[in-house]
């Protein structure tokens, strides 16, 4: 398919000024960054806050509050240098005691916070003058760039709105845009921010952000005009639209890994011969096909084959007749009764439970199919309310990314219950080693034990895919899937 890319303009051709009218698909979890983990509110929030370093179009690492950094001669110490001038959108300076506020908050077991695992290997972290940090760890951290800037929910923020209760309703933080409103099921408003730190940016007078669940009616409002741009397409008309000449469509290979997650604290998915005997009767190109037409690729890993650290280990071709062995071995020669909960959110979950109903019932395992909205699934799914779920994890770079926080035992994002002391062992020495041979060894032992094990029943690796208007200049579609808008201009 055509793949168009907007070129960064010449700053004397920019048109300043005007809303973007941006679509999005559901309604914000959350704005307490350390706290939600709903794509919705990354969404809003990726345009509120910064972190130290963040993601560049081309995936690497790059100052953001921190314009530069040093590393100790035993890579224990990382010393932060922050920009002078940036203020929070309340007007008050940034110092490296929110850095430190920010990072501890994020460290204390109280908060709840799901990204705590990010700093396994930090000791501490100091603000050793008023623009300069310092984090001190335990043992070398390769990736400790990724794990602080590759994600909002790393984000910088100032105490006084957890303080006052609104870290959760009202995000306050140094980015590019200043929120002003949300209201639930209509939109999400917010305005320019004049005193950004990046000199002359946005462009843009504001974002609104219309909240339209259903896909085609989001799609309508991208062609007729009533959005400016959308933050997804009906799959199976990515390829028709993209060479239509109507509207921009950009599609990059993503991070993202979409999944069945089995409840191995309930049975008969705490025995591995039952997960096995599912993911030997799946069908990844069926499912791919009608979650995502030709926009994914099907996939018995996490890791997508276009990355470096993706692991060629696919052993659960579809074979029925293998999978109805495993039933029978654990004593379910007759399958079961059971449920998938995929979301209406994600619509290609729904797609995809579809497909996976039809292909369980030839052995035998009978799933009904509860789908939820986008809040009570995250409630269920946190509480352990079910027996299979569908969906994807998204935003990865590095392989720590891709396993530790829903693979080692006990992790906030390990709703399976999955729990293998060597793949823990394994998980913890990736983190620390510095050599990349020897480091990507590790992750393709952690690959073949977990496919294996199957806590997980992989099924797609998912392309990034996003629209706009041919007015609207400067934007770019990333692999983390990241929609920020400080570059973003209206040619009109």
């Amino acid at each position: 398919m055509q793949v168009e890319v907007t070129p960064t303009p010449n700053p004397d051709g920019i048109k300043r000024g005007g809303t973007l009218l941006a679509a999005i698909s559901a309604d914000p979890q959350g704005f307490d960054p350390h706290i939600t983990s709903a794509h919705s509110s990354f969404e809003i929030l990726e345009n509120v806050y910064d972190t130290l370093v963040t993601v560049d179009d081309d995936l690497n690492m790059v100052p953001s509050l921190a314009e530069s950094w040093e590393v100790s001669e035993d890579n224990l110490t990382w010393i932060f240098h922050l920009r002078e001038g940036v203020t929070f959108h309340n007007g008050r300076a940034l110092t490296a005691d929110d850095v430190v506020y920010s990072y501890e908050r994020i460290m204390d077991e109280e908060t709840g916070s799901g990204v705590s695992w990010r700093f396994g290997s930090v000791e501490s972290v100091e603000a050793v003058d008023d623009l300069t940090v310092a984090i001190n760890l335990t043992e070398a951290s390769p990736n400790l760039l990724g794990r602080i800037g590759a994600y909002k929910g790393m984000s910088i923020i100032p105490q006084e709105i957890v303080e006052d209760g609104t870290v959760d309703t009202f995000p306050l933080g140094t980015g590019p845009f200043k929120f002003v409103e949300f209201i639930p099921g209509d939109h999400v408003t917010l305005e320019a921010n004049p005193d950004y730190w990046d000199e002359g940016k946005p462009y843009l007078d504001g974002v609104t952000f219309k909240i339209i669940p259903d896909e085609t009616v989001l799609l309508t409002n991208l062609l007729t005009g009533e959005v400016d741009w959308a933050d997804s397409l009906p799959p199976q008309r990515v390829t028709e639209l993209a060479t239509s000449g109507e509207i921009i469509v950009q599609k990059k290979s993503g991070g993202d890994y979409w999944y069945i997650g089995l409840n191995l604290e309930r049975e008969p998915f705490d025995d591995v011969r039952v997960r096995q005997a599912i993911a030997y009767a799946v069908n990844r190109n069926d499912v791919a096909t009608a979650a995502k037409w030709d926009t994914a690729t099907p996939n018995q890993g996490p890791i997508s084959p276009d990355s470096f650290w993706h692991y060629d280990y696919q052993p659960f071709d579809q074979d029925l007749e293998k999978a109805r062995e495993l039933l029978a071995e654990a004593g379910y020669p007759n399958g079961f009764d059971t449920e998938f909960m995929p979301t209406t959110f994600y619509e290609e979950t729904v797609r995809s439970a579809q497909v996976l109903q039809a292909q369980l019932a030839q052995i035998g395992i009978n799933a009904e199919i509860r789908t939820l909205e986008w809040g009570t699934w995250l409630e269920e799914e946190g509480a352990g309310n079910f027996d299979m779920y569908i969906c994807g994890w998204v935003g990865n770079l590095d392989p720590d990314d891709y396993f530790y926080a829903q693979h080692h035992t006990d992790l906030f994002f390990n709703f399976t219950g999955y729990s293998n002391p060597d793949v823990d062992a394994l998980l913890d020495q990736g983190r620390t080693e510095t050599d990349e041979s020897a480091r990507q060894e590790i992750y393709n032992e952690v690959q073949e034990v977990i496919i294996d094990e199957a806590p997980y029943v992989y099924l797609y690796s998912s392309d990034v895919v996003q629209a706009w208007q041919p007015y609207v200049r400067g934007y770019s579609t990333i692999g983390t899937n990241a929609k920020r808008f400080e570059n973003t201009w209206l040619d009109r």
